[in-house]
């Protein structure tokens, strides 16, 4: 089963990943996610990208668009979740994405891509939660959170809770550091 779009009474669609060359010769990834439109076809209700230039070595793909292939978690009507999806664009990069469920389908997404250090390949792809180190954070408090992903990068993941859906933004990187063992929640000041 794919990744299913929510929407207000819409049926539900699909969450795809499209991988691009920008007009600059950037490779992009978007996350895109539809549903049904009033007025037949699907509506792209939501998306989030991430682009950056390629090695010397590298042209990014023109053009490639699939399915998202995971499975929403059952929800009932007063929850909300999130998933955490690791996978390789078409471009070769390393991408770890979160996509915030609500009954139905997703509601929110953020991705971030890289290309891997020489001699590295990416990671399997893989879908769980987010993870929740601790219960330092209040709910209605941004909690930071900061992990390895399955392709071997420090991924940093901040989370609000206290509105009516949850927002969850996530950055990752590859570093000359091991990433953390397990994931670790840093308070925010204030």
């Amino acid at each position: 089963m794919a990744l299913a779009a929510s929407g207000c009474g819409a049926a539900s669609g699909a969450v795809d990943i499209v991988s691009f060359a920008d007009p600059r010769g950037a490779a992009c990834t978007a996350l895109v996610v539809s549903r049904g439109g009033a007025f037949g076809g699907d509506d792209e209700i939501e998306g989030s990208a991430d682009c950056e230039v390629p090695p010397a070595d590298r042209e990014p793909v023109p053009e490639d668009r699939r399915v998202l292939p995971i499975d929403v978690p059952a929800l009932s009507v007063d929850q909300r979740g999130a998933e955490l999806v690791t996978t390789t664009d078409a471009h070769g990069r390393a991408c770890t994405l979160v996509a915030t469920v609500l009954v139905g389908g997703v509601d929110e997404t953020s991705i971030d891509c890289d290309y891997p250090p020489e001699g590295v390949q990416p990671g399997s792809p893989t879908q769980q939660p987010p993870p929740d180190p601790g219960t330092r954070s209040d709910w209605n408090r941004v909690a930071i959170a900061t992990f390895a992903d399955t392709h071997g990068r420090t991924c940093t993941t901040s989370t609000a809770d206290g509105g009516a859906s949850t927002e969850i933004d996530i950055t990752c990187e590859y570093t000359d550091r091991e990433p953390p063992e397990r994931p670790v929640e840093t308070p925010l000041p204030g």
